[in-house]
């Protein structure tokens, strides 16, 4: 049998966990976890002005970001380590404890499309959509890949 656990205050709601699904991944705001959540009655209208916007984004950053990984991962035409960059968002994605490449591309990724990873030795820095950093973005063609 599987463990209940109550969220208190819903901090967001995330997305749907399948389609036409009333499963939701929703953040827990005391614990800033993720847990899974039904929802009885969920909207089911038009999307508002607003959900559209993010809509949007969402498939654009994720354009972006899909194409940046078939350019640099590892494949016959990079090599089995992929490219120099694609090296770099593991070397960065080990650091900072992440799970895939991808976290590291839109955790890097700036408003308009651009991904712009830290120099190897300034791997600590925060993304550049708000947060602190210890250093620059660089400028290199090394260190500095848009598309």
């Amino acid at each position: 049998m599987a463990k209940i656990t109550p969220i208190d205050v819903i901090k967001s709601i995330s997305g749907s966990y399948g389609h036409n699904s009333n499963d939701y991944f929703a953040t827990n705001k005391s614990s800033n976890k993720i847990r899974l959540a039904k929802l009885q009655n969920p909207y089911k209208g038009p999307w508002t002005e607003k959900q559209v916007a993010q809509h949007g984004k969402f498939k654009a950053r994720q354009a972006v970001a899909s194409a940046w990984l078939r350019a640099n991962h590892p494949n016959q035409a990079n090599g089995n380590n992929g490219t120099a960059l694609y090296q770099q968002a593991m070397k960065i994605k080990l650091s900072l404890g992440l799970s895939s490449v991808t976290q590291v591309v839109y955790k890097y990724m700036t408003d308009d499309g651009k991904i712009e990873l830290p120099a190897a030795d300034e791997t600590s820095a925060t993304a550049p959509d708000g947060g602190t950093s210890t250093g620059g973005t660089g400028t290199g063609s090394d260190t500095n890949e848009s598309l």
